[in-house]
């Protein structure tokens, strides 16, 4: 009896057990599930504390470390070291290494935040350490994430953009899509202070594009600001404008101050350079009175250097000038990190330089060599040289004027060539890949038509030996014979004249295009002989623009060829049309800036179409190149819609137009050249073939309308295949 009263009672508390085990998992799958949906930071902390007594231990690390980095996010440190110090002191009673990593790296990112990076590498080292266990970790991308903002912080932007390259690698492996826009986003702002902005802007795009899936109005307020600040350094300060104000609407309906305390500094910025000064000024106070509200000594310190630089530059009203640069070197100083201070001190020097007073300048000079000493940016010490330079110039010290302009230009130079080089590096390997892929191509379709010719000679040598076995037959045999060689013949000749067409093109092409390569090195090895770095950097991109145009062109030789050898094989996928159009705008977004001409792409709703891709990028791509080959300073317009199971598309620009002559031949491949376009720029003619071939193997229509001096439109319609619309479908993520 005993035995059986005991027997129910252990019964009893397993059920109760595991009740109590299931009812901990539910609430830690409901925080889980609601928490990433609340944008307000206050609420997600209060709804997170509510769980903590709620879930089991090893889930509680998890809201413990969330909560450390929401406070980090607020600015409130103490509260953030004291929750990812429970989250770590949880982790190790519980034996949880992994997520012990994870709140190492976590944790990191506090003490870079308060400038004690000694302590940030310690800590990196001992999530390595436990990582190291772990190869296929989510932490990973944490862990380098933190890296690569040391790398910035000290200096080193190609270190940090290669361990911003491993962080994305370790989300995508991980499927961490929520954290990879962040990654991009961040990886575009090194790009960005690298000077490498068509880089910068495309990785920026990625993030946006997947911000703009999850539907993360701060993320996406986030990636305006950080486009708006990309185009502010590219000096395209009308689109950058243009961002920021995207930025400022989301960050008003939504009630983020830091965003919109973020977002009115850099509008400041952009209104200054586009000379609207009052602007510029009102930004700035809108950013002052937010950073003052928060506490924000680096951005007070920001909004006032902002003030200082508008009435410098724009106003040149030197008083005003000097009272907020001074200002913002109040607001910068920092006993721990002195380089901090650094942009209000150099702001400074220059009104003093205005002004004329040397003795001013000398004695901030003196503590910008102070705080430069704590900087590894070769841009900070650029600046610093040049500055002393200019000082000792005015007060008639050539040979120490010339010490520091040669200190100068030795970080320039250094600079310089490691931008040369890198771009020669890319050129020769685009070439050379270009060049492998056409000969491939090449020998493949020499092959093939030896195969041919053989068959034929078989074919010749059974019928000669029939004719003598059966001599009956010989004149009927003959006849046939005659007829099938006759047959053949032309058969050869058609594909021999193929043959020495994709030959005279390519012979006459591909030398216009290779010979610029051939001249410009000798002329590019002579100026960096020289030392003539301005000329250096003008041919490397005149040579980049080349590689671009020979790039095309390839692409467009290497299709048409195999499609003349029916060798072209569809590949139907379903894909969104928004996405891969806005792909190939993104393309052509620097040459359109560069021809003052503005592309827009306009849709009610997205479509998902069954497309070869390859084939769509190669129709578009044509047609939108083809359409800013011959516009300057005017619009292409790309619009699409869905009408009666059919994709309809039209591609329209307000460029030269062409003649009904033109229109009368415009898909045929004859011997005839390719219009020049605006800026003399050459083709193959071979694009617009393409265009016609594989829009016919979609079982499409294209039709094209012109008139001269007034533009031309295209017209495309495809068959749809189960398609639908994009809310009906999950759209990919995107990938590094």
């Amino acid at each position: 009896m005993t035995t059986h009263k005991s027997l129910c009672i252990i019964f009893i508390f397993f059920i109760v057990f595991s009740l109590h085990s299931q009812n901990e998992q539910k609430y830690f799958e409901e925080w889980s599930a609601k928490i990433d949906t609340i944008q307000n930071l206050d609420i997600q902390v209060k709804f997170s504390i509510a769980f903590i007594s709620k879930v089991k231990p090893e889930d509680r690390i998890d809201i413990y470390s969330f909560l450390g980095n929401v406070y980090g996010r607020k600015l409130q440190m103490d509260s953030a070291m004291y929750y990812l110090d429970k989250a770590i002191s949880l982790s190790k009673n519980t034996g949880e290494e992994e997520k012990l990593a994870f709140v190492y790296s976590r944790k990191s990112n506090i003490h870079i935040a308060k400038n004690e990076f000694e302590k940030t590498r310690n800590l990196l080292e001992k999530a390595r350490n436990l990582l190291i266990k772990y190869p296929e970790s989510s932490s990973w991308s944490l862990y380098y994430q933190q890296l690569a903002q040391l790398g910035y912080i000290d200096g080193d932007l190609r270190q940090a953009v290669s361990y911003m390259d491993s962080t994305i690698i370790a989300r995508i492996r991980s499927n961490d899509t929520l954290e990879l826009y962040d990654s991009y986003d961040k990886l575009g702002f090194l790009c960005s202070n690298l000077g490498e902005y068509e880089i910068a802007i495309e990785s920026l795009s990625k993030a946006l594009n997947i911000l703009k899936r999850i539907d993360d109005k701060g993320g996406i307020a986030d990636n305006y600001i950080s486009m708006g600040q990309c185009y502010n350094l590219w000096g395209q300060y009308e689109t950058a404008k243009s961002y920021l104000e995207k930025a400022i609407i989301i960050a008003k309906e939504n009630g983020y101050d830091l965003r919109l305390l973020r977002s009115y500094v850099c509008l400041s910025e952009s209104n200054r350079y586009l000379g609207h000064s009052e602007d510029a000024i009102s930004a700035a106070d809108s950013a002052l009175k937010l950073a003052q509200k928060h506490g924000s000594k680096s951005r007070i310190s920001r909004s006032f250097r902002e003030k200082g630089e508008t009435y410098l530059y724009n106003y040149q009203d030197y008083d005003k000038a000097e009272e907020f640069f001074l200002k913002a070197f109040e607001a910068s100083k920092d006993p721990k990190t002195k380089f901090h201070s650094i942009p209000s001190i150099q702001g400074i020097v220059k009104v003093y330089h205005k002004k004329q007073n040397y003795t001013k300048v000398k004695e901030y000079l003196n503590l910008w060599e102070e705080s430069i000493k704590e900087s590894n940016r070769p841009k900070d010490l650029m600046d610093f040289y040049k500055s002393y330079s200019e000082y000792y110039e005015v007060i008639n010290q050539p040979k120490k004027e010339v010490y520091y302009l040669k200190k100068y230009h030795k970080i320039q130079d250094s600079i310089s060539k490691e931008k040369v080089y890198s771009k020669l590096a890319d050129l020769e390997t685009k070439y050379d890949t270009k060049k492998k892929e056409l000969d491939i191509v090449t020998l493949n379709k020499e092959k093939e038509e030896q195969q041919q010719i053989t068959k034929q000679a078989r074919a010749q040598q059974n019928l000669y030996l029939l004719a003598a076995g059966f001599l009956l037959f010989l004149l009927a045999a003959g006849a046939w014979a005659f007829r099938k060689l006759r047959k053949q013949q032309k058969e050869l000749v058609s594909i021999n004249q193929v043959k020495n067409r994709l030959f005279s093109i390519i012979a006459h092409d591909l030398r216009g295009m290779i010979i610029p390569f051939q001249r410009s090195g000798k002329i590019l090895k002579y100026h960096i002989n020289k030392g003539n770095h301005e000329k250096t950097i003008e041919l490397s991109q005149a040579l980049e623009q080349n590689s671009e145009s020979l790039s095309n062109m390839l692409d467009n030789l290497l299709n048409w060829s195999l499609g003349q050898m029916n060798g072209y094989k569809m590949n139907l996928q379903t894909m969104s049309i928004s996405e891969e159009l806005n792909d190939i705008v993104l393309g052509y977004e620097q040459q359109a800036a560069y021809k003052k001409t503005k592309i827009d792409l306009k849709y009610e709703e997205d479509l998902w179409v069954n497309l070869d891709k390859g084939a769509f990028h190669v129709i578009f791509r044509n047609l939108i190149g083809n359409a800013l080959k011959y516009t300057e300073g005017g619009n292409i317009r790309i619009e699409f819609t869905s009408e009666d199971d059919m994709f309809l598309c039209s591609i329209t620009d307000t460029g030269v137009g062409m003649s009904q002559d033109q229109l009368e031949h415009l898909f045929s491949l004859e011997e005839k050249k390719s219009t020049i376009g605006t800026q003399g720029e050459k083709g193959t003619g071979l694009g617009l073939n393409l265009v016609y071939r594989f829009i016919k193997m979609h079982k499409g229509t294209i039709q094209v309308s012109s008139e001269k001096r007034i533009g031309t439109r295209f017209d495309l319609k495809f068959p749809m295949m189960n398609y639908q619309f994009n809310e009906k479908k999950e759209r990919k993520s995107l990938s590094a």
